[in-house]
């Protein structure tokens, strides 16, 4: 005669809690883990690449209170500035993979013409998604609002 054995429902239960204790102690040793890799930049947890830089100007101060990308909807050209207060700060100005600049997604030289596709106003620092023109391979990526030129830039590069 075959019999099947029904679990007692409190053994079920206590195995659903064991199982249960132990995912919650690996993802807590999993977030501990990564938030001492990663910078805490008022309450929120940013990870940045270790070739990001700092900026010479403010960063948004609580990055959960940036605005929502929008549409430039403007075809009037704009340059990349490596220059801040008359001072070239970038001669290659980076762009990032987001208004949190966790990491560094290209380059091109300061006074490159560029393409603007999205605008995001923020609490301190505004940003733009911006896509290179005129390069071998053209870039796109987010950079901060003082290094975008809606005018023809000015300042020459300084030469070698």
């Amino acid at each position: 005669m075959n019999r099947v054995k029904v679990l007692n429902p409190t053994y079920f239960l206590r195995l659903l809690f064991v199982l249960a204790l132990t995912g919650s102690v690996a993802l807590q040793l999993n977030l501990a883990q990564e938030t001492s890799q990663a910078e805490t930049h008022e309450g929120f947890l940013l990870k940045r690449d270790a070739n990001v830089p700092d900026l010479p100007f403010e960063d948004n101060p609580d990055p959960t209170l940036c605005g929502i990308p929008e549409p430039w909807g403007e075809d009037d050209p704009a340059w990349l500035s490596g220059y801040f207060e008359g001072d070239l700060i970038q001669e290659e100005v980076l762009l990032y993979d987001s208004h949190l600049r966790r990491s560094i997604v290209g380059s091109a030289p300061s006074g490159t013409e560029i393409e603007i596709i999205l605008f995001q106003v923020n609490p301190s620092l505004n940003y733009y998604l911006v896509r290179t023109l005129g390069l071998a391979e053209d870039v796109e990526g987010w950079l901060p609002a003082p290094f975008v030129d809606l005018e023809r830039p000015s300042q020459p590069l300084d030469s070698d």
